[in-house]
């Protein structure tokens, strides 16, 4: 018996067609190899492997997931082995790509009738007459069969790739996220690579944002993973940046020079590349009708998401202006509204929240005292205790805010809603307008709570000088559990020097960080 393993013709894989032999008959192998020594197809020749029993044939296969044909025995020993293992390879390691031709040294009909009706086989041929006359037509037809079968396979993969990346888009908060995502499948569907493998490539995804002057890298990856925000003129060569700008102008993707460049603009100004080193040896299996539905499919996607920023920072603003104009009357800090929505942002994040509702809190807690510009101005800006009258009459600024954000049906506004109602009730129930308890209260309302005390009292009033840190702090450990979600404190405590960097960040000329 010759040695186990294989023989091969070329060393790259991606470079030649594989064939295993089952046989424990080495004459047969041998005859094989050298009437298939010269052969070419498709500009690829074979890399032939050898096995003499079941087990080695199933470890090549196992090494081996792209074997295209298998020429094998009917019998292995003395038993119909050849059946009985090509029932394994389909049923049990579920190959059902691999073209399986049955060889057989003495003629049976019985046997070639169960085989080719109860055994997914591709053939069943007569060794003789298989190795005098037929196997270079069973090979290239088998081969022929394997490649349409790999074709669609692969096209297959691309749809789903581009479900995949449909389904997630929604998932993108950002253009960054959306380029990366893009790249992701992108590259999956030209490349072909492996569910680990993906980002293998030399490739980079580029961003320009209204009046930029040029493309800065927002993603790199193999050569280019240190260039991120660098200018995409001083990483790629002359030739490779003349060549996407060329593509851009035109608003298209193009595939030269063993190179992707897609280019990707929105009606919000702004404008995105994508560009990557293609596998030459897979190109040619793209489907570019599929590339190009994919491409539409991103650019559409593209201008959607960059119309949803541009609505969704549009809306912040107004937000923002809102709950500075109501914070005016009071005479409060004018970074007040700023400070309790980046606040806000931590806690949800660190709380778990997912990142729509991240989104929502953190956009609509600047008009958490939107209920104020009800509150006659004497009172709002009244330097010392207020009366029992007056008191209530600031309390009411919460359902004065819940019933200006009520009747709406978006999200935004409802958020907005639930917030200005909710942010003064307390944990343990002794809060107002309705004296909801523990997780009765909303977790916005309580998130809000915490961010809007704790920037209250280290800020300027007109009745009240600012807090010291160490009495703020000293406030929310007598607190938690009582006024303040203890989960919540907790967050605050553990992200402390988060909060102060804000604090500092966004603090008025008038006040002092302690």
């Amino acid at each position: 018996m010759a040695d186990t393993g294989y023989t091969t013709y070329k060393t790259n894989d991606e470079e030649s067609w594989k064939l295993l032999i089952i046989d424990d008959d080495d004459s047969v192998h041998a005859a094989i190899r050298n009437l298939l020594k010269d052969f070419i197809f498709e500009g690829k020749p074979l890399k032939i492997y050898s096995a003499y029993t079941c087990p080695e044939a199933l470890k090549i296969l196992s090494d081996n997931k792209d074997v295209a044909l298998i020429l094998m025995d009917v019998y292995i020993g003395d038993e119909i082995t050849g059946l009985k293992l090509t029932r394994y390879i389909r049923e049990i390691a579920g190959n059902l790509m691999v073209r399986i031709i049955i060889m057989t040294g003495s003629a049976s009909s019985s046997l070639q009738k169960d085989a080719i009706l109860h055994y997914d086989i591709n053939g069943y041929e007569e060794k003789t007459e298989l190795l005098s006359k037929k196997l270079h037509t069973v090979v290239v037809s088998s081969l022929r069969y394997y490649k349409d079968i790999l074709h669609l396979s692969n096209n297959k993969k691309a749809m789903e790739e581009i479900v995949a990346f449909s389904s997630n888009l929604f998932e993108n908060r950002s253009v960054k996220e959306f380029l990366k995502s893009a790249f992701y499948h992108l590259n999956a569907v030209i490349n072909l690579c492996s569910e680990g493998n993906r980002h293998c490539i030399n490739g980079i995804a580029a961003v320009k944002c209204f009046d930029d002057e040029d493309f800065h890298i927002v993603e790199g990856y193999g050569k280019y993973r240190n260039s991120i925000s660098m200018s995409m003129r001083e990483v790629l060569k002359d030739e490779d940046y003349n060549l996407v700008m060329q593509v851009h102008e035109n608003e298209d993707y193009m595939i030269v020079r063993e190179k992707y460049i897609a280019s990707y603009k929105s009606s919000s100004n702004v404008e995105a590349i994508i560009f990557f080193d293609i596998n030459t040896t897979k190109k040619d299996r793209v489907d570019f009708e599929v590339l190009d539905v994919f491409h539409k499919n991103i650019a559409a996607s593209f201008e959607s998401l960059c119309m949803n920023i541009e609505i969704e920072e549009t809306q912040k603003e107004i937000l923002y202006i809102l709950g500075e104009v109501t914070e005016a009357r009071s005479e409060e800090t004018g970074n007040h509204v700023q400070r309790v929505s980046k606040y806000a942002k931590i806690l949800a994040e660190k709380y778990g929240l997912s990142n729509r509702h991240i989104m929502l809190v953190t956009m609509t807690s600047p008009i958490h005292d939107i209920g104020k510009i009800a509150i006659p101005d004497r009172i709002l800006m009244k330097p010392g205790k207020l009366t029992p009258s007056e008191f209530e009459m600031v309390k009411s600024h919460t359902t004065i805010g819940y019933n200006i954000l009520k009747g709406s049906n978006r999200d935004v506004l409802k958020s907005a809603a639930i917030i200005a109602h909710e942010h003064h009730e307390r944990y343990d129930g002794k809060g107002y307008p309705r004296g909801l308890k523990g997780e009765e209260i909303h977790i916005f309302g309580r998130i809000v709570a915490v961010a809007d005390v704790f920037d209250a009292l280290g800020s300027p009033r007109v009745y009240k000088e600012p807090w010291a840190l160490n009495e703020i702090l000293k406030y929310f450990r007598e607190e938690k559990g009582k006024h303040f979600d203890p989960k919540l404190v907790d967050i605050l405590f553990e992200n402390l020097d988060e909060f102060l960097e804000i604090k500092e960040k966004f603090s008025d000329e008038s006040t002092k960080v302690i």
